[in-house]
């Protein structure tokens, strides 16, 4: 099944924060997103950017490598290439089929390590979890509608849940919380009841927002993850900054790091 780079990086979004909250040794460091985008850097690099579409990512425990098949151009000049980002070497190769050698390589040592680290932090998480996190997506969502936010541009009803620190199923946004956030004026749904739109849908008519477990700094602020999808061209994908004191959570900074 064929899919848009960007969406099969948000096809999975309803269970994002299970993918950066698991800290079991034999998961790979990785997660679908990291590793297509790793995969895009390197092709990127060497063939110039250009729309494509893609079948996977797929994670291959024998080889503990990420593996994706990117189709580019469209029919006689259709191209299709084999990537596959190792977690071992960290090496990133792309390989033009049907040929075996690689045409790009790239490097996803950085990637790695930083998902080693955060790994570790939610290893840590587990122990010592991060408190109110009701309150993590009510400062993340109010955060989102009065800052010119995705939400602010995007008003369909949307599907919430944040990571559990236990590793289990995903915690949805309560009922307690949705009336507390009555006011903002978008239609909110707990995370689980979301249906991913039929396959092909460019933009839908709900969205999932899913949010991973926010992760103590050095400075004792915290990092957090978060994503929304809605279709193949409708997505993006955050990383922020958020404090927790005695008046509750608010969030600090939120960066852009994919749109769609």
């Amino acid at each position: 099944m064929q899919k848009s780079v960007v969406a099969g990086v948000f096809a999975a979004v309803a269970s994002f924060a299970t993918w950066v909250t698991h800290a079991q040794e034999k998961r790979p460091l990785l997660d679908a997103m990291q590793a297509m985008m790793e995969g895009n850097i390197a092709l990127d690099a060497t063939l110039g950017r250009a729309d494509s579409a893609i079948d996977g990512p797929d994670f291959d425990q024998a080889g503990n490598e990420w593996r994706m098949v990117v189709a580019r151009g469209e029919s006689i000049a259709l191209r299709r290439y084999l990537i596959t980002v190792n977690e071992t070497s960290g090496e990133v190769c792309v390989r033009g089929l049907p040929a075996t050698d690689c045409v790009a390589k790239g490097d996803a040592g950085v990637a790695l390590q930083a998902a080693r680290d955060k790994r570790q932090g939610l290893a840590e998480v587990a122990l010592y979890p991060p408190p109110d996190l009701q309150g993590v997506m009510k400062a993340v969502l109010r955060h989102e509608l009065t800052s010119g936010g995705y939400l602010a541009s995007n008003r369909m009803p949307v599907y919430v849940s944040i990571g559990s620190p236990k590793g289990d199923s995903a915690i949805d946004l309560s009922p307690e919380s949705i009336r507390d956030l009555g006011e903002i004026g978008v239609q909110l749904m707990p995370g689980s009841a979301w249906q991913q739109p039929p396959e092909g849908t460019r933009v839908g008519k709900t969205m999932s927002m899913g949010l991973g477990i926010p992760t103590r700094r050095a400075d004792g602020d915290y990092d957090l993850q978060f994503g929304f999808h809605c279709g193949s061209v409708c997505g993006s994908q955050y990383e922020a900054v958020l404090r927790h004191d005695a008046s509750g959570w608010r969030v600090l900074s939120s960066e852009m790091g994919l749109i769609f």
